[in-house]
């Protein structure tokens, strides 16, 4: 049974590549503009993000006390009010442009956060960003990915309904719809989790290497 649905979903990605690449690349294009601009800074702005970076980093070198529920709470709100923004854009025609527009600022600001660790640290900084995305944040990209993708397409049916007078099986679809929310939003507690509770110590195989 398990066989079968992968092979389903391994045609479904095939048949509809093209998207993905259009998504894969709007991810790509804001990390990378994260990067950029992380190098644009003003002084002011980029010495002020740097030291509550090496703020970070000493607490976890440090041993510092972590408010786990507090962490837990901060993490959980900003995962699920992306995964629920991009779900709920997919509802209207509205998410067409939204949905793109949330992978691109999403991918930004992570790029945004690997320039600056980078310009902070130097060479050794590329091992804290490695160990930074790796795994939770890129799996928590291709969850919003597949949100997007399907939000988009659902976005496009319901704009040939009002439109183009199209029909298409909107029950089928909304049942795969609220199946896939589903199925992020336990894949999203589980990186949730895992940023909350066990990010911090692989990090500080990082602060290791920090003079």
């Amino acid at each position: 049974m398990m066989k079968e649905k992968r092979i389903v979903l391994l045609k479904e990605i095939k048949k509809n590549k093209y998207k993905y690449m259009f998504l894969i690349t709007i991810i790509l294009i804001g990390f990378i503009m994260g990067i950029i601009f992380s190098n644009i800074l003003s002084y002011n702005d980029h010495q002020q993000i740097s030291e509550v970076l090496k703020k970070y980093f000493l607490g976890i070198k440090n041993n510092q006390d972590i408010n786990y529920l507090n962490n837990f709470i901060n993490n959980f709100s900003v995962n699920y009010l992306y995964m629920l923004a991009i779900w709920i854009f997919g509802l209207s025609i509205i998410g067409i442009i939204l949905n793109p527009f949330i992978l691109y600022l999403k991918s930004f600001i992570i790029g945004l956060s690997a320039g600056v660790i980078i310009s902070t640290y130097g060479f050794i900084g590329i091992i804290g960003v490695i160990l930074y995305i790796f795994p939770h944040v890129l799996i928590n990209l291709i969850i919003y990915l597949l949100l997007s993708f399907y939000g988009i397409k659902l976005s496009i049916n319901l704009f040939k309904a009002l439109f183009l007078k199209k029909n298409f099986n909107s029950s089928e679809f909304m049942h795969k719809y609220l199946v896939i929310l589903g199925l992020s939003a336990l894949i999203l507690l589980i990186t949730t989790l895992y940023e909350t509770f066990l990010a911090d110590f692989v990090m500080k195989l990082f602060t290791i290497l920090l003079k």
